[in-house]
């Protein structure tokens, strides 16, 4: 059996180990980086997987809406084990539950949860981010920006997965040998959403291989495929696979014809090892066993048969499946395997200890996390100082700026492709301007006129706030899955986004207002010229602003749209009560004068009140000597608590809630995107 480290002599017995602080060999640069990347296997990489086990944290059923909730940790495998090679495509199959996709993603080290075992490469233990440089992950559920067309999507992936120091020409030329090697030539100026399943898939791939990881993960490649699309698909497998790749695939009762064309099957049952080995010897060890394929049933669906949990038939099934996989341990393919893993960990400074299987789930968590800490430091030790491994661990991430960028390239591409949802919105702003506009024509300028006057730049200012800041609270919720599944994969990180969020809502706060001020200006007769119009649009503008930075932090914090426009609820209706139409501010108690200094629609209402009164010096008063006069625009600000002075605060108290919502809202959005993708 050929050595766990290869040729190049890696591991604790290598040169570059042994020698304490020597110095990894210099970064390639960037005339070779992407040669580096693209050729062929010079020496064997083998992944190794021995004695896995992995829980989940779940809540307890029957806990009460009042009582607190309780968890419990169900465990998913049970010390399973493997070995891919290069060159060799493998098949991880079984029933429904049997924790296939667990498999895939804990070996791949997509999943963040309680594992126990080892992972490792050439015989080294590697961590997550070394995993993710070497290996690509094709998930069932493909998630992307759908109005994106495929190159598009590839220039984007490429630009943000390759090494920085890849010049352009080398990158296209990349793109363009997978878009041909895939068949992928004809629809690449297709948007994604207008693709057939297969094409879908093949693009999935695509973008995983743009770094030719020497290992490729594809969880069911083949599902909601027909029989033409999914051999096609693992034909595909198979050709990249002899190129010196270890290709790992879940798949759920493939074609007879299909399955013939994986090298190697892993089969699960109840979380445990059924058997691995070569898919000839797989029906030889079932054979052995008694459990004999008819000549006209599929050999594939008659092995995941013989796994299932039936209905009705758990305790006899379970049974069954306990007896397979102790068969199997005892069989000279269990013998086999736990050679070769002998073989792969033998070179592996082991962690000092494992806790057992039998832990009280209370003390789990912190037993097994305990551990996996130690692999970590075990694994930095181990692999850095590698030769063979150098040409991943030297990939340059592009930098912020260079994700910021991206990110707003396809935030623009994704607006320009929705032309009609633009003309839709803006269709409505400006029917909504006419609304309100309508019973406000011609204003006069007396007694009665002041509660028109202040009513309709109440509806101004409030109809920009709450078109803006719902506009926006679907942004996150949406595109939540997409983000941590990019995030996951190490594309970019929370700040470049959250950052390109910020800017492309800058442009829409703008021009939208600036044509409903024009609107309202014009339609309703508001005081003043071209010149009062231009003032009239500065606190406009920065309600809109403000109230987008608004949306966006509801948006960020909650789960769903819904939620958000439900807790959003209680604090627009203080504001909007502490805004000065309804409450006559001057006259607050001490302890609620300070809430609308934290009211959007205060702000926004004061200022707009400034301009439109400070410049009228003369009111009628009524004929009537009993009814009390207000004879300037000053008296009418003071009727409603504001102050001609503080237009330089409302501007400053919009753009400290602006910066407060998003400081906060890029929090909360961080936090979130610490939780595990969907895989």
């Amino acid at each position: 059996m050929e050595s766990p480290g290869g040729s190049r002599g890696s591991g604790r017995g290598s040169p570059a180990s042994s020698a304490g602080g020597a110095t990894p060999p210099t970064p390639p640069g960037p005339e070779v980086a992407l040669a580096q990347l693209q050729e062929d296997a010079t020496s064997s990489m083998t992944l190794a997987w021995n004695d896995l086990s992995v829980w989940v944290r779940r809540r307890k059923e029957g806990a009460g809406l009042l009582s607190r909730q309780k968890y419990e940790h169900k465990q998913i495998l049970n010390s399973v084990s493997g070995v891919a090679k290069s060159g060799t495509l493998m098949a991880i199959m079984g029933a429904s539950g049997a924790g296939k996709t667990t498999l895939l993603a804990t070996v791949s080290q997509r999943v963040k949860g309680i594992m126990r075992g080892e992972i490792l490469v050439n015989g080294h233990v590697v961590d997550q981010q070394f995993m993710c440089k070497v290996s690509g992950f094709v998930p069932q559920q493909d998630l992307a920006v759908e109005c994106l067309t495929v190159r598009e999507h590839l220039e984007f992936m490429a630009r943000l997965k390759m090494d920085q120091r890849v010049r352009a020409s080398q990158r296209h030329r990349r793109i363009l040998s997978l878009l041909m090697d895939l068949g992928l030539s004809k629809c690449c100026h297709t948007q994604l959403r207008r693709l057939s399943g297969g094409e879908r898939r093949r693009v999935s791939l695509a973008v995983q291989l743009l770094t030719d990881p020497p290992f490729l993960f594809c969880d069911e490649p083949t599902t909601g495929l027909d029989s033409y699309s999914a051999g096609a698909v693992v034909e595909h497998l198979r050709l990249f696979a002899a190129r010196g790749k270890a290709v790992i695939c879940t798949i759920h009762q493939p074609a007879s014809g299909i399955f013939d064309l994986f090298h190697q099957v892993l089969l699960v049952a109840g979380g445990r090892v059924a058997f691995f080995g070569d898919v000839a010897d797989a029906s030889r060890h079932f054979d052995n066993l008694g459990l004999v394929c008819p000549s006209t049933f599929n050999q594939a669906e008659f092995l995941v048969s013989q796994l299932a949990i039936i209905p009705g038939r758990e305790g006899e099934c379970l049974k069954k499946v306990q007896w397979l996989c102790d068969e199997f341990d005892n069989s000279k393919y269990g013998q086999a395997l736990s050679d070769q893993l002998a073989a792969h960990t033998g070179r592996f400074l082991r962690s000092e200890s494992h806790e057992a299987d039998s832990d009280r789930a209370d003390g789990l968590g912190h037993s097994l996390s305990r551990v996996g800490r130690s692999w970590s430091v075990a694994s930095c030790d181990s692999y850095e100082n590698s030769e063979e491994f150098q040409k991943y661990l030297n990939i340059k991430k592009p930098r912020r700026f260079t994700q910021f960028y991206w990110l707003v390239w396809r935030s623009l591409i994704e607006i320009r492709r929705q032309p009609t949802d633009i003309l839709i919105r803006l269709g409505m702003l400006m029917f909504i301007a006419v609304l309100i506009s309508t019973p406000y024509v011609s204003i006069t300028r007396d007694q009665k006129g002041i509660q028109n006057m202040q009513g309709f730049l109440y509806l101004i200012v409030t109809e920009i706030i709450f078109a803006y800041s719902y506009s926006v609270f679907h942004t996150f919720p949406h595109e939540m899955p997409v983000l941590l599944r990019e995030i996951g994969n190490g594309l970019y990180t929370p700040g470049p986004y959250y950052a390109s969020k910020m800017l492309i809502l800058l442009p829409r706060a703008i021009v939208e207002p600036f044509l409903y001020t024009l609107v309202v200006f014009l339609v309703g007769g508001l005081t003043g010229g071209i010149t009062d119009f231009l003032l009239l649009l500065v606190p406009v503008w920065a309600c809109a602003i403000a109230a987008t930075a608004y949306g966006c932090l509801m948006s960020a914090s909650f789960e769903s749209i819904e939620t958000a426009a439900m807790v959003s609820v209680p604090y627009e209706f203080i504001s909007v009560t502490f805004s000065g139409l309804y409450i006559q501010l001057g006259n607050l108690p001490a302890h609620l004068a300070w809430v609308p200094f934290v009211s959007l629609f205060y702000y926004g209402n004061e200022a707009v009140s400034i301009l439109q009164w400070e410049k009228i010096d003369s009111i009628a008063c009524d004929e009537d000597p009993g009814i009390p006069c207000i004879s300037s625009g000053q008296g009418a600000l003071e009727k409603y608590g504001y102050h001609a002075d503080d237009l330089g605060l409302d501007i400053a108290g919009l753009a400290g809630i602006y910066v407060f919502c998003h400081l906060f809202g890029f929090i909360a959005l961080w936090r979130r995107s610490k939780r595990q993708a969907v895989y």
